[in-house]
């Protein structure tokens, strides 16, 4: 569909939509939209153009879902390329938290590893994947976070943190679509939380996008009235 044309998520939504991903990230930088939300637009050439226009290294996503209960949670990083590093798997938890301290959500975090920690022996991956969980568990409390280091339990990190940190992006990608397409947990889409303008990411699978532009436009009334408390 053309970029002029105009259609409604309801609530008083006013959607406009691209098919050229620089179009579509120019027009968030120019403040000629309150937020962006990527649909079927190319994952890779979209992010890249967030990447030239607002001058950034990288481009940090979490995850929104709803799991069967209806109790939402985090997760990140979801990227493959993404979250490779401790360092930077302590980065992306901590700007997720500071993106939405503005809703007034303090998150608890679940921080994950690839065993159980009397599974060490079994392997250098797994060994260092448990050290890197307990020291990034260590390094947000440090900071007065509530955060945990859960290992390879899952289940109990969705039933009590608000953000779970995966070992990595790959691993990552795999829980969102394991628990998204299979699992059938709600995914509203991805806010990029380490810039100001909110843009929603989102799977192309999605069989639409009303969700996630309802996210959208939430999250930029809540930044907006945070910028204008201020």
């Amino acid at each position: 569909m053309a970029e002029n044309q105009l259609g409604s998520a309801g609530s008083g939504v006013e959607i406009r939509r691209f098919e050229d991903p620089k179009e579509l990230v120019s027009a968030l930088r120019d403040n000629e939209l309150d937020a962006a939300v990527r649909g079927v637009l190319s994952s890779s050439s979209t992010l890249g153009e967030i990447k030239q226009a607002f001058a950034m290294d990288k481009v940090m996503r979490t995850a929104i879902l709803e799991d069967h209960n209806r109790k939402p949670f985090m997760l990140t990083p979801v990227g493959i390329d993404e979250g490779k590093t401790k360092r930077s798997r302590v980065e992306l938890a901590k700007s997720t938290i500071s993106y939405f301290a503005s809703a007034q959500w303090k998150l608890k975090v679940g921080v994950l590893s690839k065993g159980r920690p009397e599974d060490a022996p079994r392997g250098k991956d797994i060994q260092k994947s448990l050290e890197e969980g307990e020291e990034i568990a260590a390094a947000l409390a440090a900071e007065g976070q509530d955060a945990k280091h859960y290992a390879i339990l899952i289940e109990d990190a969705i039933r009590e943190c608000d953000l779970l940190v995966a070992p990595d992006g790959v691993v990552g990608n795999l829980m969102f679509r394991s628990l998204h397409f299979v699992g059938e947990c709600r995914a509203y889409g991805a806010p990029i939380v380490n810039m100001a303008p909110v843009f929603v990411d989102t799977s192309r699978a999605k069989a639409n996008f009303v969700d996630s532009v309802l996210l959208a436009a939430g999250l930029a009334e809540v930044r907006n009235r945070a910028h204008e408390r201020a």
